[in-house]
């Protein structure tokens, strides 16, 4: 049985974990390595059984607790080569010992953990303002898990990985009225609104449409719902009719998969 917990998602902070055969995976640590660890715990998960940080891109809601958890435990932590080589300031910033840092290409699978209950991992493409974003297909027990989230835009690639995902986990930015009669001004609104951006209330659901999510009551996860421009009762009412868990900002929401 796979465990897995969105241990905190919105601009305060963003990680998930997912856990099988006494090893567990991490995607994104936008908190503190103190902060990640009461989390975990109180998801009835352990941070120390922990193989690995996988991080989505180098904005600090994402990577925030990185440099911390790589030079505390040692472990790896897994950056695109793009990440490196076009946010090079990001990624110094993170210091990151230089034995801690694996690096990959998209759409090249590679093994997080033991051979037996490990991790297979691959990433695609995330259409997003930092340099290497990605998303992430992961396969653990005959299981896929996918992250799409801090994309301004879906792609093939995207709505692939997520048609052959068992849960979901989908970014639900703002909602299109919200962000326009808000207080952000013009060049945000449009940043935000952007092929570099994030996604809106409307354009997730249209991906799980496209994706074949509708109607196979497969769950999925609303996460990274703007704290000024989306409320949770839009985002609920926009995903009536599928099996949907709205991620609400400083919360923490867990499953299992049999």
């Amino acid at each position: 049985m796979v465990v897995f917990s969105v241990l905190g998602s919105g601009s305060c902070g963003n990680s998930y974990m997912f856990s099988y055969g006494g090893q567990s995976l991490l995607v994104d640590a936008g908190f503190s390595y103190r902060q990640l660890s009461m989390r975990a715990g109180n998801a009835g998960l352990d941070i120390a059984t922990v193989k690995a940080l996988l991080l989505t891109h180098l904005h600090p809601d994402h990577n925030r607790g990185a440099g911390v958890f790589a030079r505390k435990t040692g472990l790896p932590v897994y950056v695109s080569s793009k990440c490196i080589k076009y946010a090079a300031v990001e990624y110094r910033a993170m210091n990151l010992p230089e034995e801690s840092c694996f690096v990959f290409e998209e759409g090249v699978p590679f093994k997080v953990g033991d051979d037996i209950g490990g991790f297979e991992v691959s990433a695609f493409y995330t259409s997003h303002d930092s340099a290497g974003s990605v998303g992430y297909e992961i396969r653990c027990d005959s299981k896929t898990f996918v992250v799409v989230t801090d994309t301004g835009v879906y792609s093939p690639s995207m709505l692939e990985a997520a048609g052959r995902a068992d849960v979901l986990f989908l970014e639900s930015n703002y909602d299109e009225e919200m962000l326009r009669r808000g207080p952000y001004p013009l060049y945000l609104q449009r940043r935000i609104a952007g092929e570099r951006g994030h996604l809106s209330n409307e354009q997730a659901r249209r991906f799980l449409c496209e994706c074949g999510f509708e109607g196979s009551g497969k769950p999925v996860y609303l996460v990274h719902l703007s704290q000024n421009n989306n409320e949770p009762s839009l985002v609920r009412d926009c995903m009536a009719g599928f099996n949907a868990h709205v991620c609400e900002r400083g919360l923490q929401y867990s499953g299992e998969l049999a």
